[in-house]
């Protein structure tokens, strides 16, 4: 297993200690960058589409025309992904708005930047999954939605990490922000679900958050197993209150949540509703992972 590299300005992936970009490059200076983060299932990165479209948005949302055809940015994940030997791995592709002089004004910029990082996948281990995690609701509240679109997925991060780094302080291992007028919003790298008498509801796009594409997968698993999720405005009381919480995210899939705040959601273990959707989502991987060998990826 091996980690790779591929720059847009090289012709072949590299080691990590090879790959090396401008100090005047913008996405390393001022974040000005987008980025999508994907597991592979049987090779292939799972969701591709999906996220090359989100891709796409978020870099329209910052005024960034990406140069890269899908068919460049999915040939450059491939081959980075076979050139690490790895059987799946996890994937960060990265397009920066290029380099300049050190101004702020993005007129300045030229050439932007591919990068795709590949390295071994490293999934929580079956256990964890049925233990679950603590989270904690911090204090730091999401970006208002005039300042800065939370649809768009930059590399301007520090919202997410100063929120992580509050929630680590409290003793959980990942935080949950609420927006400005306080309601629940989404996790520092996750989307947010709750089960309330067998109803499974999740923060609704109004509430300022990145539709996740796990977080759209799993709407569609529970739809199609007859148990719509509801979007809807979700107030912390009402999470510290619910049966079961988890988190979705595209390399975690469904993270049961089973302490929140200090305290014991449900009987402290992954609830029935959770477990039921986690299986719904292993299955919905291993279908990926048998379309793609059979594609011969």
């Amino acid at each position: 297993m091996a980690t790779k590299v591929f720059l847009s300005t090289c012709s072949d992936p590299l080691d990590p200690e090879d790959a090396k970009i401008s100090v005047f490059d913008r996405g390393f200076l001022y974040g000005d960058s987008v980025y999508e983060t994907m597991r592979t299932a049987g090779g292939h990165p799972l969701e591709l589409r999906r996220h090359l479209d989100r891709l796409r948005r978020s870099g329209d949302g910052i005024g960034l025309e990406i140069p890269f055809s899908d068919q460049q940015l999915g040939d450059a994940i491939a081959r980075t992904h076979a050139a690490t030997g790895n059987e799946e791995s996890y994937v960060r592709l990265v397009v920066t708005r290029g380099s300049g002089r050190v101004m702020l004004d993005p007129r300045h910029s030229e050439d932007p930047l591919l990068v795709v990082i590949v390295k071994p996948i490293e999934l929580p281990p079956p256990e964890a999954y049925e233990r679950g995690i603590a989270a904690v609701i911090v204090g730091i509240t999401k970006n208002l939605g005039t300042s800065l679109d939370p649809t768009i997925k930059s590399g301007n991060y520090l919202n997410n990490i100063l929120a992580l780094r509050q929630a680590i302080a409290a003793g959980g291992d990942d935080a949950i922000m609420c927006n400005p007028e306080g309601a629940v919003s989404e996790g520092a790298t996750s989307n947010v679900f709750m089960v309330q008498d067998g109803r499974v509801l999740t923060p609704s796009l109004r509430t300022g958050l990145l539709p996740g594409i796990t977080r759209q997968a799993v709407c569609e698993l529970a739809t199609a197993a007859g148990a719509p999720v509801e979007e809807t405005t979700i107030m912390p009381a009402q999470l510290r209150a619910a049966d079961e919480v988890f988190l979705t995210s595209s390399v975690r899939g469904i993270m049961p949540v089973t302490r929140l705040d200090g305290q014991q959601v449900g009987d402290g273990h992954a609830g029935p509703v959770t477990r039921r959707l986690h299986e719904a989502y292993l299955q919905y991987v291993e279908r990926a992972k048998a379309e793609a060998i059979a594609l011969g990826y």
